[in-house]
C-alpha cells in the first residue's frame, strides 16, 4: 500500500466503501426474500391442509355411498335369489304337470282304443245274433213244412208218427240250443256294453283332468314368464348398481386420471363399427358391462391382480412397447384360488388376448403399437372380437356377448346373465351417455 498513491488508494477505498454497502443491501435484500418465502409457504401449508381435510370429507362422503350401493347390491341380489329359486319350484312344477298332462293325454288314447275295441266286439255279436236268429227261423219254416205233410203220406213211406216225433225233437234241440247261443250272445254283449260304458265314464273323467292340467300349465308358463322377466329386470338393476360402486372405487382410489367424454366414446364406436360392422348400440351394451363405457379399467398392478403366469412377460412387453411402467399401470384384479385377473383397459382383454388381435387393431386404427387404454384401439379391439365371434348380425349377439366373456363354456348360468345384461343395455345405453 506504500507504493501506491494517493489517488489510487482513494479510488481503492471508495471501491471498499461500495462493495461494503452492496453486500449489506443484497443481504437484506436476500433475508427479505427468505422472510416472503418463509410466509409462502405457511400459505401453502394452511392450503393443504385445508385441501386434505376437504379430501378426507370426500373420502367419507364417497365411502358413506359406496356403502350404500354395497347394500342396495346385497338387497338386489338377496331378491334376485330369491326370485331364482321361486323360479326353479315354477319350474319344477310346470316339468311335474306336464308330465302328466302328456300321461293324461296317453290314458285318453289307450280308453278310445279300448272304447274302438269294445265296439267292435259288440258289432260282431250283433252280426252272430242275426246269423242265429236267422238259423233258427230258417229251422222253424223247415218245422211248419214238415207238420203240414199228411201222416197217410208218412204211413204210406214206411216211416210212422216215429219219423215226425223224431223230427220234432231234433227242432226242439236245435231251437233250444239256438235260444241259448243267443242268450249267451245277449249276456255278451250285455257285460261289453257295461264295459264299455265304463271306459267312456273314465275317458270323460281323464279330459276334464287334461282339461285342468292345462289350465294349470298355462298359469305355471305364465308365472314363469313373469319370474323370469324380473331376473332380468334384477340383473340389470345390479350391473347398474356394480357400474356405479366401480365409479365410487375409482374415485376412492384415484385410478382413472381423467374422465372419459361422451363424445370420445360416441366417436370410438362409430369408427370402430363402421369398420367391423357391429352395431354402434350392441358396442355400447358391450362397453357399459365390460368398464361402464371405460370408466373403469382395473384397480390392481400386475403384481396383485392374480395374473396367470404366462400373461405376465407379454404384459410386461406391451408395456415396454407402449413406454408404460408396468408396476404402476393398473389392470383388472383377480382372486387367488378363485380366478385369474389382469384384463387391461377399456376392452378388459387379458395380455396374451391382447397380443393375437394387436395388427389387426393397428391396421384399422393407424396406431403403433396399439394401446389396451386407448379408447380408440380399445373399443377396436372389442368390435374386432366381437365380430368375429358373429355380432355382424343382429342374430349373432347373443352368443358373440356370451364367448367375449365365457369363451366356449357358453351354457354357464353367468354367462347367459352376462349376455341379458349386454342386450339390455344395448338398448339402454343412452342413459348411460
Amino acid at each position: 500500500m506504500k507504493n501506491l498513491n494517493k489517488k489510487t488508494k482513494y479510488i481503492l477505498f471508495l471501491l471498499l466503501i461500495f462493495s461494503i454497502t452492496f453486500l449489506n443491501v443484497s443481504h437484506f435484500s436476500l433475508a427479505g426474500n427468505d422472510d416472503e418465502e418463509t410466509e409462502l409457504t405457511e400459505e401453502q401449508k394452511e392450503e393443504l391442509e385445508k385441501k386434505k381435510e376437504e379430501e378426507e370429507e370426500k373420502e367419507e362422503e364417497l365411502e358413506e355411498k359406496k356403502d350404500k350401493i354395497e347394500d342396495k347390491i346385497e338387497k338386489e341380489e338377496n331378491q334376485k335369489n330369491n326370485l331364482q329359486k321361486d323360479l326353479n319350484i315354477v319350474q319344477q312344477s310346470l316339468n311335474s304337470t306336464q308330465q302328466s298332462l302328456e300321461q293324461t293325454k296317453d290314458e285318453i288314447k289307450n280308453k278310445e282304443h279300448e272304447i274302438n275295441r269294445h265296439n267292435k266286439q259288440i258289432e260282431l255279436l250283433n252280426q252272430k245274433n242275426k246269423l242265429y236268429q236267422e238259423a233258427l227261423a230258417s229251422a222253424l219254416r223247415n218245422f211248419y213244412y214238415q207238420q203240414n205233410e199228411s201222416a197217410v203220406y208218412l204211413a204210406f213211406k214206411n216211416e210212422g208218427n216215429s219219423k215226425f216225433l223224431g223230427s220234432s225233437d231234433s227242432f226242439d234241440n236245435l231251437r233250444n240250443e239256438v235260444l241259448n247261443l243267443v242268450d249267451e250272445i245277449n249276456e255278451t254283449k250285455r257285460v261289453t256294453q257295461d264295459k264299455k260304458e265304463s271306459i267312456e265314464d273314465v275317458k270323460k273323467e281323464k279330459e276334464t283332468l287334461l282339461l285342468s292340467q292345462k289350465q294349470q300349465e298355462n298359469s305355471l308358463v305364465s308365472e314363469k314368464n313373469q319370474t323370469q322377466a324380473q331376473i332380468i329386470s334384477k340383473n340389470a338393476t345390479i350391473s347398474e348398481l356394480n357400474a356405479k360402486l366401480a365409479a365410487v372405487e375409482s374415485d376412492l382410489s384415484g385410478l382413472l386420471g381423467e374422465s372419459v367424454e361422451a363424445g370420445d366414446i360416441v366417436e370410438a364406436v362409430e369408427i370402430a363399427s363402421k369398420k367391423t360392422g357391429v352395431r354402434k348400440a350392441f358396442l355400447f351394451g358391450e362397453l357399459i358391462q365390460e368398464t361402464d363405457l371405460g370408466r373403469y379399467t382395473g384397480g390392481c398392478t400386475y403384481k396383485k391382480a392374480n395374473m396367470h403366469s404366462y400373461d405376465i412377460p407379454v404384459f410386461k412387453r406391451i408395456m415396454s412397447d407402449l413406454d408404460y411402467k408396468s408396476k404402476e399401470k393398473k389392470v383388472s384384479c383377480g382372486v387367488e384360488g378363485k380366478y385369474y385377473g389382469g384384463a387391461m383397459g377399456v376392452a378388459q382383454f387379458i395380455p396374451t388376448t391382447w397380443q393375437g388381435y394387436e395388427l389387426k387393431i393397428e391396421k384399422y386404427t393407424g396406431h403403433s403399437p396399439a394401446d389396451p387404454w386407448s379408447l380408440t384401439d380399445g373399443v377396436m379391439a372389442m368390435a374386432i372380437k366381437l365380430a368375429n365371434d358373429g355380432a355382424t348380425s343382429k342374430s349373432g349377439e347373443y352368443d358373440a356377448a356370451r364367448k367375449y366373456y365365457c369363451g366356449s363354456r357358453l351354457s354357464r348360468k353367468v354367462c347367459v346373465d352376462y349376455a341379458n345384461d349386454v342386450m339390455y343395455w344395448s338398448k339402454n345405453y343412452k342413459d348411460k351417455l
